[in-house]
């Protein structure tokens, strides 16, 4: 009975908890974990930049490359890389795809502080009440 009690006393104060701390925690860890997305891709792109110059200047080259020769023979490939080797002389900083990862993050910020609203609550209400239990049960088999 003392156990029943307890909790029925305790359970809507715990829903009001999980309600209040699950959507405002849910939406705070759903932006930090955008933040932290859009940060590590951005990284990603300016430390293969930085690092690896050849590499991302070959990307580029070919990148340019692909596109010039769809409208020439193929026998002017190497004139062509040739021409522009001698017009870009390194690859450019990434700053497009630094601005689509941007986009792409202030695009899923809406939906993934909606997702917190909804699955935060829940979160909480389940690992509040889990510990609820074994606090119970653990004082139900202390006075046995």
């Amino acid at each position: 009975m003392h156990k029943g009690f307890m909790t029925a006393l305790v359970f809507p104060f715990l829903l009001l908890w999980s309600l209040f701390y699950g959507v405002v925690g849910g939406i705070f860890f759903k932006i930090l974990a955008v933040y932290e997305s859009w940060n590590y891709q951005n990284h990603i792109q300016i430390t293969q930049w930085k690092r690896y110059p050849e590499r991302s200047y070959n990307k580029f080259v070919s990148a340019i490359l692909t596109y010039r020769m769809r409208t020439r023979p193929m026998d002017l490939v190497s004139l062509t890389n040739n021409q522009i080797r001698k017009e870009y002389n390194q690859a450019p900083f990434p700053f497009l795809l630094i601005l689509i990862n941007t986009a792409i993050s202030i695009l899923l910020l809406p939906f993934a502080m909606i997702s917190g609203a909804v699955l935060g609550p829940a979160f909480v209400f389940k690992r509040n009440w889990r510990k609820w239990q074994r606090r119970v049960q653990a004082n139900s088999a202390h006075r046995a």
